[in-house]
């Protein structure tokens, strides 16, 4: 199904699987621009800006894998498109909404081993996000408003490595390559709900 974003009751949390492939998460309406379209999944060009949802309009936003994807590319305007990509998912979160994101640590085989893979991403840079950040680190000229409180931003490690000390574990981690699988971070548009 084409089109608005629906929102299916006033009162049920608003919870949207981006880029969410053959499989949303449970609970979540996916959007998607290739997968196959069923009764939970949507078709969604997460490229093309504004999308078509309202301001203000959802709980809870949940992507996967995805931001790898983007091009190193710019849209009509001149902004970076992963840049826009987080300014509109910013702008659709209501006040105290949550965004998760999922995607392969740079230190690793599987952000290179995808053909498909456009950026290679460490987690630091979910700083830019935040325009406090940006503005302690001088770059708030940077063409980004978003300003998501980064709650956490941790790497997933491989098991072997995750068996050993926790000193063990900070020292691979840091030194070493393909200790970490993916990063996860959980980022919020600051307000109450």
């Amino acid at each position: 199904m084409d089109g608005e974003i629906e929102i299916i009751q006033d009162t049920a949390p608003v919870r949207i699987d981006l880029a969410c492939g053959q499989r949303p998460r449970e609970g979540f309406v996916g959007y998607d621009l290739h997968a196959p379209l069923t009764d939970r999944v949507r078709r969604l060009d997460l490229l093309q800006f504004p999308w078509p949802a309202e301001s203000a309009s959802v709980d809870e936003l949940h992507c996967s894998h995805f931001i790898e994807h983007i091009p190193m590319a710019e849209t009509a305007d001149g902004q970076d498109l992963l840049f826009a990509f987080f300014d509109e998912a910013f702008r659709i979160l209501k006040p105290g909404g949550t965004m998760t994101v999922v995607w392969p640590s740079l230190k690793s085989v599987r952000a290179f081993q995808d053909p498909t893979h456009r950026r290679f991403i460490p987690g630091e840079a979910m700083g830019y996000l935040n325009a406090e950040w940006r503005k302690a680190n001088g770059l708030d000229h940077y063409r980004v408003t978003c300003d998501f409180e980064i709650r956490s931003v941790v790497p997933t490690i491989h098991q072997d490595t995750a068996l050993r000390s926790a000193d063990a574990q900070a020292w691979m981690v840091a030194g070493l390559w393909d200790r970490t699988v993916d990063w996860h971070a959980v980022l919020a548009k600051p307000g109450a709900r």
